[in-house]
């Protein structure tokens, strides 16, 4: 018996169309997943495929964490539309709604999300998302120069529980750069001040504390700074960036230094004007020890055997060209200033490497010897272990130069091998050499 063409045709159709209805059947009665495990899978993608990658004996450098960061904000994106299509979101699905709207970078609709989530609530509803969604609206409403819904909603996270002081700083933070930014600079005054003298009464507990607290200090001095210098008012300007410039030697911070120092020149301030406003270092502590693994050129020493002489870190590294362009002025200095009580101490450490081979620590150390005498250098070489005494004082930038006083306190910190960088720290040294123990 012949089957026609048409009927072999009509019965595929008919297999097609029940297997359709088969799958949507399925997909209909299958559960829509929870929008905290949606959430929490988007969040956790980097760090997750990172992990996958090191397991395979691959590295997970800067350009492929960049590359599973764009994947994460489409997976975002994606997860995002595909929630906000469900009929049944309620309560608590809307927070991880707008999270993921912002791990997409989706701003108005973060927004939005939020505030259908705090809708759900009443106003004295307590709790971490609650919070969170606030301080979410603060930042992203400001953002959006919605500033009366910004600062309704952070009066309302004031009056919230829990409240968490150390988040207080960031959302005052975002809110004056919003202000900044449009021109509204009493408002920025106003909470980069708050934000200013709140985020210096808390205590850092730990070093990653400290360094995100200073971070953050570092960005409210620029932001407080530059809305007085707006306001008419560079003498309040001037006191909080010669505040910072202070603090930076009592840490001690070359990066807040450095960070300073660029807002001075930024805005049109001298150095010397900080200088002359305040010298916070009679009451200071010494300088932190070095972690000295090997000496060359010179005995082994302490900062706290150097006390009585005016003492010159310098914070180099054979492959920084800046930081060869300043040894003539070293050696210049080494010879006007030694016999007055002036040393410098050439602080480098061990990378493993050097002249682009690489080597054993005793190589290394034969590589400075020769280093040292093909420039020179009349001074002694403190070499440390990699990072130690560079996190020490925070430096991130070659040449740094952290100059002590005859009681071991840091008195000047100078970055780059700039002809007026120079002219200010050979001042400072011949002041220093002025003044008695």
């Amino acid at each position: 018996m012949k089957t026609s063409k048409r009927n072999l045709g009509c019965r595929f159709c008919s297999v097609i169309l029940s297997l359709f209805f088969a799958v949507s059947l399925a997909v209909a009665q299958m559960p829509n997943r929870p929008a905290a495990e949606i959430y929490k899978e988007t969040s956790d993608y980097i760090k997750v495929k990172a992990k996958e990658i090191a397991g395979q004996g691959k590295r997970v450098d800067a350009e492929k964490r960049e590359g599973l960061a764009q994947e994460q904000k489409s997976l975002a994106k994606k997860y995002a539309a595909e929630l906000a299509a469900r009929a049944d979101l309620k309560g608590t699905d809307f927070y991880y709604l707008g999270s993921l709207y912002s791990l997409a970078g989706s701003d108005p609709k973060t927004v939005e999300a939020m505030k259908k989530f705090l809708a759900e609530y009443p106003p004295e509803t307590k709790g971490d998302a609650i919070q969170s969604a606030r301080s979410y609206i603060v930042i992203l409403a400001a953002k959006q120069k919605q500033f009366a819904d910004a600062e309704q909603t952070f009066q309302a996270w004031l009056k919230g529980e829990p409240f968490e002081p150390t988040q207080r700083p960031t959302i005052e933070q975002s809110l004056a750069i919003s202000f900044y930014k449009d021109g509204k600079y009493d408002e920025a005054v106003k909470y980069g001040q708050s934000a200013f003298d709140n985020l210096k009464a808390l205590e850092a507990k730990t070093l990653a504390e400290r360094r995100a607290k200073m971070e953050l200090y570092g960005s409210l001095v620029e932001i407080l700074a530059l809305s007085y210098r707006k306001s008419k008012n560079s003498d309040r300007a001037l006191e909080v960036l010669a505040e910072s410039r202070a603090l930076s030697f009592t840490i001690p911070s070359a990066q807040l230094y450095r960070k300073t120092m660029t807002v001075v020149s930024g805005s049109g301030f001298s150095e010397k004007k900080l200088m002359q406003k305040v010298e916070s270092y009679k009451n200071a502590a010494a300088a932190p020890e070095l972690n000295v693994e090997e000496w060359l050129g010179q005995d082994a020493a302490t900062l706290e055997s150097m006390r009585g002489k005016v003492v010159l870190l310098d914070f180099w590294a054979t492959w920084c060209g800046p930081c060869i362009s300043t040894f003539p002025r070293l050696r210049e200095w080494h010879k006007k200033y030694s016999p007055e009580g002036f040393t410098i101490v050439g602080v480098t450490q061990f990378y493993g490497e050097a002249d682009g081979k690489k080597m054993t620590p005793l190589q290394e150390m034969d590589f400075l010897g020769e280093f040292r005498k093909k420039h020179k250098l009349p001074y002694g070489f403190a070499v440390s272990k990699r990072g130690e005494d560079t996190a020490k004082y925070d430096i991130n930038a070659y040449p740094t130069t952290i100059l002590l006083d005859r009681d071991g306190v840091i008195r000047y910190i100078g970055i780059g091998a700039g002809a007026e960088e120079s002219a200010n720290l050979e001042e400072m040294i011949e002041k220093l050499l002025k003044e008695t123990k």
